[in-house]
């Protein structure tokens, strides 16, 4: 029953979510198609103009999990609902577990959209891009992305949802800029991670997925906190 409640209070939000994915992949496409296809190592020049052409990509899908989270925790901003949730024989856990697990289901299935787009954008030459690049691209941005899901779970305890949007962008933005500007290690750099995958060798880029997965579970563990101890 919980997880039906989640879909009819979000679908119309997942729904502009989606449409708000697939619509800029053509153009963000347009500049690194060449280098998608092409059957040669890249260069160095070839591989950060393509970066650049695609760079904002990832930080464009970063923002659609922190507007998908949270939904089902902050039962404060739901009142007409908020008595009748509560007074179900379950925990907090579980409340929070559904509702984040609702929103990441959603999240997931819009990248498995946005990874067949991509594939049909970069495909037009036969063998170019195989479902196993398409499953490394998507795997890679839902991985990625997990920790700036997390986030806005854990804004979403405590904030209501246009403070927690504003932040949530001006952050994002913030984060790609420092990443672009200061010189750090590779795997930190989690949207250059996200987008390696479309470009030779299409591999996994395991250390960054490790290390969000990490910050999605710490964010995690600090939302449960935070649902725990407030009083709704």
């Amino acid at each position: 029953m919980l997880w039906y409640k989640g879909w009819l209070e979000t679908r119309f939000r997942v729904l502009f979510m989606l449409l708000f994915a697939v619509f800029p992949v053509a153009l963000a496409l347009s500049g690194g198609h060449h280098l998608a296809t092409t059957q040669h190592a890249p260069t160095p020049v070839e591989l950060a103009e393509a970066q650049r052409s695609t760079g904002f990509l990832a930080m464009y899908y970063s923002i659609i999990p922190l507007f998908l989270a949270g939904s089902g925790t902050n039962y404060a901003k739901k009142p007409g609902s908020t008595y009748f949730t509560l007074s179900l024989p379950i925990s907090r856990l579980r409340l929070l577990a559904t509702g984040a697990g609702s929103g990441m289901l959603a999240t997931v299935g819009i990248f498995a959209v946005v990874s067949c787009t991509v594939w049909f954008g970069l495909g037009d030459d036969p063998g170019a891009v195989s479902l196993s690049n398409l499953f490394t691209y998507w795997a890679a941005l839902s991985v990625g992305t997990s920790g700036f899901y997390f986030l806005g779970v854990l804004l979403s305890t405590f904030l209501d949802d246009r403070v927690r949007g504003w932040i949530s962008m001006f952050g994002v933005v913030f984060l790609r800029w420092f990443l672009s500007t200061v010189p750090v290690p590779a795997p930190l750099n989690v949207f250059d991670a996200m987008t390696s995958p479309l470009y030779p060798p299409f591999s996994f880029p395991w250390a960054s997925m490790g290390i969000s997965l990490g910050v999605a579970a710490v964010l995690g563990w600090a939302a449960l906190r935070v649902m725990e101890t407030r009083e709704y």
